[in-house]
């Protein structure tokens, strides 16, 4: 697909409905990060940019942990995932706009978030211009569900399902040092990450419904053609969980810097 921004045309109803949340400890060190930055100068109410929204699962998620003071908004330039979002608003709003050029003033956001997307982004420019975005002592923060690459045989298989079918696909392309890179942007100090394992508990079929949620996914799709796929897909879970009760291993990754 040319526009990146569009590659999920056509997943979002497998998207809303299966892809994980964030684990409650990681949301709550992200809203205490947020607050221990405040000052008497940030905007009035505080503003919360979810940069790659997509359906607003993350989006939801900031404003059932921050309450219902501040403004809490979603940036996604992909039509059918802002159609998705717009269905559940639940005391949120959306934006069209990319990650590198978001329409909101300087130094005017208390935390820019970006959850399961940043490897979508032009990574320097989303980090300028959020850099550009937050207040001083605002909050940058990058949350990502990553599978557990190394450690289980079943994903292990999950993945080399997608590399064999999905063209150009490896499974360590979300491999890159966050800290590090946070670390080099100017006007931004003290990255650090957070990492919280966990276990997803899913039915076959609720496994099949995220899987096909992928965009790399869909590349197999076309590739297989539907029927062979979701049949791949199902003989995955079948041979590590005959009882047909799927355990994803994640570990949930939150790194997080502040605007000096």
């Amino acid at each position: 697909m040319s526009d990146r921004t569009q590659a999920f045309t056509g997943l979002t109803e497998n998207y809303r409905a299966f892809r994980p949340g964030y684990p409650d400890q990681t949301l709550a060190t992200l809203r205490e990060h947020v607050r221990a930055g405040a000052t008497a100068d940030w905007p009035d109410p505080w503003l919360l940019l979810d940069v790659g929204s997509g359906t607003g699962i993350s989006t939801r998620a900031l404003r059932g942990v921050f309450g219902p003071g501040p403004r809490v908004v979603g940036v996604e330039p992909g039509q059918d995932m802002l159609d998705a979002a717009a269905s559940e608003t639940e005391g949120v709003e959306y934006v069209d706009a990319r990650a590198e050029d978001i329409p909101f003033p300087d130094a005017s956001a208390a935390l820019v978030l970006t959850a399961q997307a940043v490897h979508w982004f032009d990574r320097p420019a989303f980090y300028a211009e959020s850099t550009r975005l937050l207040a001083p002592g605002g909050t940058l923060a990058v949350l990502n569900n990553n599978r557990d690459l190394d450690g289980s045989a079943f994903i292990d298989d999950h993945e080399s399902l997608l590399e064999r079918y999905s063209p150009g696909y490896d499974r360590y392309y979300r491999k890159y040092d966050l800290v590090g890179e946070l670390c080099a942007v100017r006007g931004l100090t003290g990255a650090t990450e957070h990492s919280y394992p966990w276990v997803r508990e899913l039915t076959a079929e609720q496994y099949l419904g995220m899987a096909l949620s992928s965009s790399k996914m869909a590349a197999v799709v076309r590739e297989l053609g539907e029927e062979r796929a979701r049949a791949e897909i199902l003989a995955t879970a079948g041979r590590h969980f005959p009882d047909g009760n799927v355990r994803v291993p994640y570990t949930t990754q939150l790194v997080m810097a502040r605007r000096v």
